[in-house]
């Protein structure tokens, strides 16, 4: 555990997820600066909250606490701050922060802040001492009024009604005192009041704040409590990939409960045009959401995640209906749009290349489509909205490629120089953060909660790194599927157009790296998928080669060099195919350690360890192949598929490990 100020908060898993109980926390030393004068603001934080699936670490607690005394903030917004932080790391049932500042200048301040989970009921009819549920506070004045007040007729029992919420709330006005009182009695001791069952026995001191009821004259008839509702602790990923969409749903614990996979119709390719059609997405997403929540409760589900692949682009009107075809990722028929966002675009952004969204989102801008258009949203994004029927929303790592500024968090200003429509952008926001809840037309067709909430989503590659496992600056992921993709955690922005290199923003810190057309694309260009399973236990990974190929499937490489007229290097063409082989392998080993040599050259830090994903991951002798080229073993994948990652984003990871 470190010694030093920390923004991270650590949680564990609450040991009794199925009781609501109060934990009470109190920070006596709380330290900012006043952003007037730069002078020390001391306050007392106390917080109570009901924990959900987490609770939050201590240790951690008093080093995030500590990290706010040399920052500036205003009282309001610090408190509601922390809040948003707690909020954010442990999800709890019920949360309250109170913060009590001392006296500067003669003004003291108290903010409180409060949070409930949306839909959330107490398991039980509230007792005494649950938060602020407001009762009468038994004391020898109360307790002599009830003793002087007869007892009225009984009543007839109320309705049941639903457990009140923990919230504050106006005290219930006092019964009216009876027309003829009965002669005042001396007030009896506690004792006898508990006898008496006026005061509950087992009662806690004042110190902890226990509430107690006046018994009624005359015991109303038991009811039985409600049932109560299911833990909403599930969490449902999708990646829509080019060959189908694959959805998995993880529990509170991290573990996969369901998956399935729904096939998608090939790409439409011609003359560098490839596209899909949206509808195909939707029917693949919905058949694979009907397949997980066949397996699960669906009561259960609290968020929803999408990740989709980078640069994958079309426009929609304002319900949502696509008015052009999904461009996909690998389009390149906007090259001449591309050179025109190089010739004025910052040099710090991810936009340049052609298969960007930005330059096909310039090229559908002189078309009949746009007329009708209202938003520009990626694959993702698209699904996402229609997930919740409320559509112009995005997330900053599919938007980066469109040209959004994440360190910012703006569009920038020379798209003015280029034309581009500022009412098409989609609103950016965290991945990760709800963005809108199910509809409730698609809640009723799938059995959801009205109150499932769809998170904004993020990139497959991104979400490849997430359900990796790797999780500190100097850890790297590399993506083996039918391109080589290489992503390295670091706590600077890292960004070269020479070398095709751009950073996603992941919490406090960057994600460096670069995508490489060369992968499992070039392989199934010279061998099928028996002849490969068959010549692989024949490799020698041992004897390299020197055959120092380039493997590319076509002219244009963008990374570890970003040169589009790069010819792929195959020769000398050996007489042994297994030879050949062999050599692919080597040359796309070799790229992905120069990739990783590149991103510490432009500033990255060191690569610690290496975790290998996708389907090329799983060859064994390319695996050793790949380890003699980085000199380092490699680490196995948590999980190899992105809607794992994008199930981890919907349960909040970012906001535990990356914040």
């Amino acid at each position: 555990m470190p010694t030093a100020p920390s923004k991270a908060l650590e949680t564990f898993p609450n040991p009794e997820p199925d009781r609501d109980y109060i934990i009470e926390i109190e920070a006596p030393e709380f330290t900012c600066l006043c952003p007037k004068t730069g002078q020390p603001d001391f306050a007392t934080l106390q917080l109570e909250y009901i924990p959900d699936r987490l609770c939050v670490e201590l240790m951690s607690l008093k080093l995030y606490i500590w990290s706010f005394r040399s920052e500036g903030h205003f009282h309001e917004k610090v408190t509601n701050t922390i809040l948003n932080d707690l909020v954010a790391a442990i999800q709890p049932r019920y949360l309250r922060l109170r913060a009590l500042f001392n006296v500067r200048g003669g003004i003291s301040t108290k903010v409180t802040a409060e949070h409930r989970k949306s839909g959330w009921q107490p398991l039980f009819p509230p007792l005494p001492d649950l938060p602020r549920q407001q009762q009468s506070v038994v004391t020898a004045a109360t307790v002599s009024e009830a003793a002087a007040t007869p007892v009225p007729a009984p009543a007839a029992p109320p309705p049941a009604t639903a457990p009140a919420a923990l919230a504050p709330s106006t005290p219930a006005p006092a019964p009216s005192v009876p027309a003829q009182p009965a002669p005042a009695q001396p007030a009896p001791s506690r004792a006898d009041a508990i006898t008496e069952g006026i005061i509950p026995q087992g009662t806690r001191s004042d110190r902890f704040r226990m509430l107690a009821r006046k018994r009624a004259a005359a015991a109303l008839p038991a009811e039985a409590a409600p049932a109560p509702p299911p833990a909403r602790d599930i969490y449902i990923g999708l990646d829509i990939g080019t060959g189908g969409c694959r959805a998995i749903a993880i529990n509170g614990a991290e573990k996969i409960v369901a998956q399935a996979e729904s096939p998608l119709p090939p790409p439409l390719r011609f003359e560098g045009q490839v596209t899909q059609d949206p509808n195909d997405w939707w029917k693949a997403v919905t058949a694979s959401l009907k397949q997980v929540l066949g397996e699960i409760d669906p009561q259960r589900v609290h968020r929803l995640a999408v990740a989709g692949t980078s640069g994958t682009l079309l426009l929609c009107d304002k319900k949502g209906n696509p008015v052009t075809p999904g461009l996909m990722y690998n389009d390149r028929r906007a090259e001449a749009e591309a050179e025109r966002i190089a010739s004025v675009g910052d040099e710090q952004s991810a936009a340049h290349d052609v298969s960007g969204s930005l330059a096909k989102l310039l090229w559908l801008q002189d078309k009949k489509s746009q007329a009708r258009a209202t938003f520009a949203l990626h694959q993702a994004d698209w699904v996402s909205n229609r997930l919740t029927g409320v559509y112009g929303h995005s997330d900053y790592h599919n938007s980066l490629k469109l040209g959004y500024d994440p360190a910012g968090e703006r569009w920038p200003q020379w798209f003015k120089a280029l034309g581009v429509p500022p009412a098409l952008l989609p609103k950016v926001h965290t991945p990760g953060a709800v963005i809108g809840t199910v509809s409730a037309e698609l809640a009723q067709e799938l059995g959801l909660p009205t109150q499932t909430e769809v998170v904004a989503g993020t990139t497959d590659g991104v979400a490849a790194f997430l359900a990796a496992g790797a999780s500190k600056p100097g850890h790297g992921v590399t993506v083996l599927g039918s391109t080589l993709v290489l992503k390295l955690l670091s706590e600077q922005r890292v960004i070269s157009r020479a070398h095709g290199v751009y950073s996603h923003r992941l919490g406090r810190y960057w994600l460096a790296g670069g995508a490489s057309h060369t992968g499992g694309a070039v392989l199934l260009q010279y061998f099928t998928v028996d002849q490969l399973n068959e010549m692989t236990p024949l490799l020698d990974p041992e004897t390299p080669t020197e055959l120092n190929y380039y493997p590319l499937p076509d002219i244009g490489e963008r990374f570890p060099v970003n040169d589009p007229r790069m010819p792929p290097k195959l020769e000398p063409l050996p007489s042994d195919s297994l030879m050949f082989l062999q050599g692919i392998l080597e040359g796309i080993a070799r790229i992905e350690a120069q990739g990783y040599a590149a991103l510490m050259e432009l500033g990255a830090p060191k690569v610690t360890a290496v975790w290998t994903t996708g389907m090329g991951s799983q060859n064994p002798a390319w695996t050793r192949i790949r380890e003699i080229a980085l000199g380092m073993r490699l680490q196995p994948a948590r999980s190899h598929q992105p809607a794992f990652g994008a199930a981890l984003l919907a349960a909040g990871v970012l906001q535990k490990q990356f914040a």
